[in-house]
């Protein structure tokens, strides 16, 4: 007999249907979170080791300014926000310990703000990774359930009379799989992935401001 899963889940108990609706719906509540992320934190990262690099090569820290004071400041990403942030800080002030010791402070806002910004929904990410799995085990325990009253109803044991129960088990266990499965591996690549932004952007920031003042 040909594997229908339409089939099957139209079959499937109340419940079950349920869960799996459930599961379902965070599945691609996760995939759409999965693509946005992806690009966000890949806008943020290039944008960020481009303007960290031309400071390295040896690069103008006015003419990065310069440049990127020609944008609207909601379009920098973190280190290019550090960078001008940084200089008007620094540049626009007389006491030198103090003026450090504010922009510091200022570089600690700016990096705080963009991983908020940048960490949104992570979160989701996390519970539709962790509670996936026990949402499709209370299907799984179920659909059991509803094989053993298969047989509690049945007067000769046969395949057919738990096989829609054990069926409606073991797809919900393999749904709710795989909505966690991806929500894991993307939650913790995009953590990694920040950290190292974010970690990047606050080395920058404090090179920046050493440059800066020997000027």
């Amino acid at each position: 007999m040909d594997f229908d899963a339409l089939e099957l889940l139209l079959q499937a108990s109340l419940p079950v249907q349920l869960i799996l609706a459930i599961l379902i719906i965070a599945s691609i509540t996760s995939w759409v979170l999965i693509f946005e992320k992806y690009f966000t934190l890949a806008r943020s990262t290039d944008a960020s080791h481009e303007i960290e690099d031309k400071f390295w090569e040896g690069e103008k820290i006015e003419e990065l300014y310069l440049s990127l004071k020609e944008k609207d400041l909601s379009d920098l990403e973190p280190s290019e926000l550090i960078l001008v942030s940084v200089y008007d800080s620094l540049m626009n002030k007389n006491d030198s310990a103090n003026n450090v010791e504010s922009t510091e402070r200022l570089v600690r806002v700016i990096v705080n703000r963009e991983e908020e910004r940048l960490s949104k929904n992570l979160s989701l990410l996390a519970t539709i990774s962790s509670s996936a799995p026990y949402i499709g085990l209370l299907g799984t325990v179920i659909g059991i359930i509803n094989a053993f009253q298969g047989l509690s109803t049945t007067a000769q044991l046969t395949l057919s009379s738990v096989a829609p129960g054990i069926s409606e088990a073991l797809v919900a266990t393999a749904v709710g799989l795989l909505a966690a499965i991806p929500a894991l591996i993307a939650y913790n690549q995009f953590s990694k992935k920040l950290d190292n932004l974010i970690n990047g952007s606050l080395a920058f920031a404090e090179q920046l401001i050493i440059q800066i003042n020997k000027k």
